[in-house]
């Protein structure tokens, strides 16, 4: 009989949201044992804000289901082959799965069966810190250890690192991704080496789900010694082989904290360890959106401009033709591989950055319609003609009035004739 470790843990304020207890009650609670379980208990236990809310019941799917509708709640089958369900109350979403344990696994899919054995289910969660389960009366259930490893800030599988591997080589990119929100310990020497031997087998992952791992792990708070990690197990060689030296991340994560007002951006982080001349393939491998695409080739452009310190008239015509947000990027970037090129100018990129923060958009006063009034055949010479106007009027500092250009753009249509 497997030992079932408990502890009062208690009841977290977001178990008293409004919508939570409707949904327990629907379920059984608390006659039934229903818990909640992964993301928000292994929060709860760190003390973090509770975000999105699952729950476990050793019920089937189908009882799931019926117990949700005579509630008056839909349910939604959004994983119904491996016992998923998901109903929302009041805006909030919530994933219920039923208790199971696998049968087969091929490195990319598995075979479920249900079970009511709380102990089964906790062995197939992939780490010890995800594997916890609350009751609602806050009674905490850990049989791997994982309240421990989460305060140490330790990220350890559940079981033989490899086996765990082998089910789902997802788990690789998992495991760097938890380690860069939640680990303080360094990985072990066991779990790193299982990594290695295994990181070929990423090729066979869809690239929406690497994608997905990557934009999150990225978007950790310091996501540079995991990035370090991945590199020297080859992971990063398998995923991206483009990425020859991660050491600028590090630095750009650094340099964004010293810009408070700049949120951490996955594809400006991504832009870093990625050389220009690769940009495109590289959006293409993972799939990005056009939109991301679009960025990370415009984050990955080298910009003399601003590389070469512009003066306030320079840099208010960058702003004006890319905006604040890709100026504030380039900058960054730029401030982070001058670091590793041992220049230091703080000084000035600082100063660049803030120029950005308080950045207005300007408007030109005059439109192609304008340019067409003056006898000018709608076409390609009207769009030759603003953008002359508008160099003219970003030079002027974006100080010329409309009458001041309508004058300009009269006489330059004028001896154009």
């Amino acid at each position: 009989m497997a030992q079932t470790t408990k502890n009062m843990l208690g009841q977290q304020p977001w178990m008293a949201r409004p919508a939570v207890a409707p949904v327990l009650s629907a379920l059984g609670a608390p006659l039934l044992d229903v818990r909640f379980v992964g993301g928000c208990v292994r929060d709860a236990v760190l003390g973090l804000d509770v975000g999105e809310i699952d729950l476990a019941t050793p019920e089937r799917p189908e009882r799931v289901t019926a117990r949700l509708a005579d509630a008056g709640l839909r349910a939604v089958p959004t994983g119904l082959s491996h016992g998923t369900i998901t109903t929302v109350v009041d805006g909030v979403s919530f994933e219920i799965t039923t208790l199971r344990r696998d049968t087969a696994c091929d490195g990319r899919h598995a075979d479920v069966e249900f079970t009511a054995d709380w102990h089964e289910d906790s062995r197939r969660r992939d780490f010890t810190i995800n594997a916890m389960s609350l009751r609602p009366d806050g009674m905490l259930f850990d049989d791997h250890g994982g309240s421990g490893d989460a305060k140490a800030g330790r990220v350890r599988f559940v079981g033989d690192a490899a086996n765990r591997i082998q089910e789902d080589y997802l788990r690789i990119l998992r495991l760097f991704r938890f380690f860069a929100w939640y680990g303080r310990e360094p990985l072990d020497e066991a779990t790193l080496a299982a990594c290695r031997a295994h990181a070929g087998e990423l090729q066979s992952l869809s690239a929406e789900r690497v994608q997905q791992e990557l934009a999150k792990l990225l978007a950790a708070p310091r996501p540079a010694e995991a990035v370090t990690m991945m590199h020297r197990c080859g992971v990063w060689q398998v995923l991206l082989p483009e990425v020859k030296e991660p050491s600028a991340l590090g630095v750009l994560t650094d340099l964004e904290r010293e810009a408070p007002a700049v949120p951490p951006d996955w594809l400006r982080r991504l832009a870093v360890l990625v050389p220009a001349s690769a940009a495109v393939g590289v959006a293409r491998r993972l799939k990005l959106s056009n939109a991301s695409r679009d960025r990370l080739i415009a984050l990955t452009k080298t910009d003399p401009d601003i590389n070469k310190s512009p003066d306030k008239k320079m840099l208010k015509r960058r702003l004006h033709k890319l905006g604040a947000p890709l100026v504030v990027d380039r900058v960054l970037l730029a401030w982070a591989r001058g670091q590793l090129r041992g220049e230091s100018d703080a000084a000035t990129w600082r100063g660049m950055i803030e120029a950005a923060e308080v950045w207005k958009p300007r408007r030109l006063p005059v439109t192609g319609d304008d340019v067409v009034a003056f006898g000018v055949t709608p076409g390609p010479e009207v769009g030759q003609h603003l953008a002359e106007i508008e160099d003219y009027w970003i030079n002027a500092e974006f100080n010329m009035p409309r009458e001041n250009l309508l004058t300009e753009l009269r006489r330059r249509t004028d001896s154009g004739k």
